[in-house]
């Protein structure tokens, strides 16, 4: 729990007794921060200072914090979850049991299933971990992985009709599962990320948003 504070007072900011709280606003507003925590001062200030997150990083968007996620230690990934209400403990990397069982949570609590299905054969690698059996719709990943037009069709289509949190959530699973910028392309997906924290928070889907992220052990 030190390690935590001490990484949130470098930012500015502090867990109060409900949520984090800004305890140094020249901090806030002038101090360094290393682009692996930058993830935790966006989350941090989005739910109570969204002006200055937006002000420091106006072009960080929601996809880019989730294309941190592997770049970040188990401090920040501790640090992000405490702030967003999630409950974790690491290890996370190499760590694929628990990431993959409540990747299947959170598909079914979201109703994602029009957007990601499950293949039958197990890992080549032997993992147990049951995400390496979660696929996006839309491919043929029996055998060439060829995109099939009129699957990925109605994925958008779907997609457009989702609600936010229903978007937001499954952008977050497919670009954890394939970090390209260009990955499913014709679709929006250019929430600021203190908009997408802002949107998961008022839904009530901030904790499992940060559990799912933090659960990430690689792919």
């Amino acid at each position: 729990m030190q390690e935590l504070e001490l990484l949130l007072d470098e930012l500015g900011l502090a867990m109060g007794a409900d949520e984090v709280e800004v305890t140094d606003y020249n901090k806030v507003e002038n101090g360094y921060i290393h682009h692996t925590r930058v993830p935790v001062y966006v989350a941090g200030l989005a739910i109570r200072m969204p002006y200055f997150a937006m002000k420091r990083f106006p072009k960080f968007t929601f996809i880019n914090m989730i294309q941190k996620r592997p770049s970040m230690d188990e401090t920040e990934v501790c640090a992000l979850a405490l702030i967003c209400g999630a409950e974790v403990t690491p290890p996370f990397w190499g760590n694929p049991e628990p990431f993959g069982k409540f990747l299947w949570e959170i598909i079914d609590r979201y109703d994602l299933g029009a957007f990601f299905e499950r293949v039958e054969e197990r890992n080549r690698y032997g993992s147990p971990g049951d995400h390496f059996l979660m696929r996006p719709r839309g491919f043929d990943w029996t055998v060439s992985w060829e995109p099939i037009p009129d699957v990925l069709k109605k994925w958008r289509s779907d997609y457009r009709k989702a609600t936010p949190v229903r978007q937001l959530m499954a952008m977050t699973v497919l670009h954890l599962y394939n970090s390209n910028p260009d990955w499913m392309k014709h679709i929006s997906k250019k929430w600021h990320a203190v908009d997408g924290i802002a949107i998961l928070r008022d839904q009530g889907a901030l904790a499992d948003w940060a559990k799912l992220y933090a659960l990430y052990p690689g792919w």
